[in-house]
């Protein structure tokens, strides 16, 4: 198998057609497959993106694009049928940003990244660019600091709000943080610190179901990575966690990624170039055995970036593991066909007696 990390995302319209938008040498291409006729349709978005794009689609089939050009402009193609208008969000020359994201609400995108603030690359911005009316405004959601390397946004909608999540190293070490961004009000809520440990971490993931913040990233311990899973009870702001474990043993994994599907949450990763998971049928509280996904070994596996034009209860997720070459397809979560559980290692504390002797040589 080979794990690609190209940036590749699917979407699904009120018709049940698909899109795929992969970048490949800086052109941003659209493949529109149609159920109804059974035809593929493939269109170039961009000829001149940098590394960075993003893409979602509303309640009204309508595609909100948006991506960075070779000139660092940032701009937001907005996608009806085949007609495409095109608005540039920033002037002039910037900066390359990072973690580009775009989400909706109600016919309104919100466009998100990060952006370093100084020479040394150790500090960065989180921007949010949204409309206010016909007025386009920019936030400065907040400044952060990075340890060594800049971990992924994630951003998640609810019906009241966004909710992004996001690292932040300062004088307690580099946790997770998320604030709230209020669609009633327009404004953005306090600032929450949802992680402790002192243990260096990567990747993150996080999904809001019934009041329930779930939480998944790596953290390295012994020099090896683990999958952590974390439950938190999110109401009126307010925030108190509920569960923490580890959900994998210690190994290279990459890109934890939560799933609910089904009345099952998942929290499905890459391990040595394969798709593994676990599931829970009761919110987060216990989780069955580790299973490897058979159809993921020797096959070209990507992370794709999902959006559907509808919020649906029984399938919420951002991201999900599937094939990128033949028939699309999810890996990771669903049935248990064509996998083979893996024994959950158990750690090992060793113990030496007191008072050992003085060997001297």
């Amino acid at each position: 198998m080979t794990y690609y990390k190209d940036k590749v995302s699917l979407l699904s319209d009120s018709y049940d057609n698909v899109d795929l938008f992969r970048l490949m040498d800086k052109e941003i291409i659209r493949y529109h497959f149609n159920k109804r006729t059974k035809r593929n349709i493939q269109l170039t978005i961009a000829m001149d993106a940098n590394k960075e794009y993003d893409v979602y689609i509303d309640e009204k089939n309508t595609i909100y694009l948006a991506y960075q050009n070779l000139n660092n402009d940032i701009l937001l193609a907005i996608i009806r049928g085949d007609k495409i208008n095109r608005i540039k969000l920033t002037e002039g020359s910037t900066k390359e940003v990072y973690y580009l994201q775009v989400i909706g609400n109600n016919e309104e995108p919100h466009i998100f990244y990060f952006k370093p603030e100084d020479e040394t690359v150790k500090k960065y911005k989180l921007y949010h660019h949204h409309l206010n009316d016909k007025d386009w405004i920019v936030d400065v959601v907040d400044e952060i600091e990075i340890r060594e390397l800049l971990n992924p946004l994630s951003v998640f909608k609810t019906k009241e709000e966004i909710i992004a999540a996001y690292y932040d190293n300062n004088l307690q070490g580099e946790q997770i943080y998320i604030r709230p961004f209020n669609f009633k009000d327009g404004k953005w809520g306090e600032k929450i610190k949802l992680t402790d440990s002192e243990n260096y971490k990567l990747y993150l993931d996080l999904i809001c179901i019934n009041n329930k913040l779930h939480l998944t990233y790596c953290q390295y311990e012994g020099g090896n990575l683990v999958v952590k899973y974390e439950m938190f009870n999110y109401e009126d702001g307010h925030i108190s966690k509920q569960k923490e474990e580890e959900i994998s043993n210690l190994g290279s994994q990459q890109d934890p990624t939560l799933i609910y599907f089904d009345n099952r949450l998942w929290v499905s990763w890459i391990e040595y170039e394969k798709v593994y998971s676990r599931y829970s049928d009761d919110g987060g509280n216990t989780w069955s055995p580790i299973y490897l996904w058979k159809e993921s070994i020797n096959k070209s596996i990507v992370r794709y970036k999902y959006s559907c034009w509808e919020d649906k209860d029984d399938g919420v997720f951002n991201y999900s593991f599937g094939k990128i070459k033949g028939d699309i397809k999810f890996i990771g979560f669903g049935p248990l066909e064509n996998i083979e559980e893996v024994p959950l290692k158990k750690k090992i504390s060793m113990k030496f007696p007191k008072d050992l002797p003085t060997i001297r040589i």
